[in-house]
């Protein structure tokens, strides 16, 4: 039924914590390096998407593709736009560094709905969308991506209303495998660093 890729959304930086996301350490190893072991569990096709620290990264993960974004326009549109063409496998799933918290079986779930569709996207109570932790069809995803930024769109909303047949798929519904949806909660500061422990992020 196709075989899934990993695309990783490294490009962030955050103000708070004064530098890109992506490096900042949590027990002693940077974000991304927990986001990354857990989701190799899953594929050994990965992409990962920065706007700096590329010889860093390739050193950290040697199998990954490390793609830098192509210009200096922000957002996630410009990582799926460097980085998606690197994903082979028939279905791409994308996770942001910033999300170390992320369970698996959310990932397996959402694949499992995205299979025959154009893709299946997390959605809350109040309509809110979580397109950054959601598994597409890759090329479906590729076309949306890439006529948005030819158009000059940049809002991802705009690339989810150009992709067919999306599965919107409760967060409730995940709650019974991710029952404080932590795989949603972001690190933005140095307080989500102290809250977080070892045990919290296997």
């Amino acid at each position: 039924m196709g075989k899934l890729g990993i695309l990783v959304l490294a490009g962030g930086g955050s103000e708070r914590l004064g530098r890109e996301k992506a490096f900042f350490e949590i027990n002693g190893k940077p974000m991304i390096q927990h986001v990354v072991r857990k989701v190799s569990k899953l594929s050994e096709e990965i992409a990962i998407s920065c706007r700096s620290g590329r010889e860093k990264l390739t050193r950290m993960f040697p199998r990954a593709k490390v793609v830098v974004d192509k210009d200096g326009r922000k957002g996630a549109l410009t990582g799926l736009v460097s980085a998606l063409p690197e994903i082979k496998s028939e279905y791409t799933a994308l996770v942001t560094c910033d999300c170390p918290k992320i369970k698996l079986e959310v990932i397996k779930l959402l694949f499992e709905n995205a299979k025959n569709h154009g893709g299946a996207v997390p959605r809350w109570p109040n309509g809110y969308v979580e397109p950054l932790q959601a598994v597409y069809e890759t090329e479906k995803l590729r076309k949306a991506v890439n006529e948005a930024w030819k158009r000059g769109k940049m809002k991802l909303m705009e690339v989810l209303n150009e992709v067919p047949d999306i599965v919107y798929l409760s967060t409730e519904k995940l709650r019974k495998i991710d029952p404080k949806l932590e795989s949603f909660m972001n690190v933005n500061s140095l307080e989500d660093i102290e809250l977080l422990s070892a045990e919290d992020l296997e």
